[in-house]
């Protein structure tokens, strides 16, 4: 076999295991944006985290200082749906307007259970006059 061929072959080797490692690195990593109906119709057996945004429905949050356990429920255009959280309070919890929850749906409670939140405040970025 000569030098130019095996430089060929090995290019080709190493050309697919790193498209290999770009492919599988990507698919673990992220998490798909849902509306509140499709995060509804998730059965119990999604094996990934999913991704769900909407507004805060006033006077829905209940904070556990206990517990360390946060509740509230998110509207969009398809519907509501409630959110657990276990863990330290977002920092902009009381301004927020906007939540996005990454996590996995149960539906036999039929609540969103997040492992992590996102608060957006969109006051926090205006422009001052």
């Amino acid at each position: 076999m000569s030098s130019t061929m095996k430089f060929v072959i090995g290019g080709v080797v190493v050309a697919a295991v790193i498209g290999v490692l770009i492919a599988t690195s990507f698919s673990g990593s992220t998490s798909d944006y849902l509306s509140v109906t499709e995060v509804r119709a998730l059965g119990p057996e999604q094996n990934r985290d999913s991704r769900v945004a909407g507004a805060i429905v006033p006077d829905s949050v209940e904070w556990s200082t206990r517990d360390l356990h946060l509740t509230f429920e998110i509207i969009d255009d398809t519907g509501t749906l409630p959110i657990s959280y276990h863990g330290p309070q977002p920092d902009m919890l009381v301004d927020a307007v906007e939540a996005v929850a990454v996590g996995k749906y149960d539906p036999a409670a039929q609540v969103f259970e997040a492992e992590e939140l996102l608060m957006k405040c969109p006051s926090k970025y205006e422009e001052k006059e």
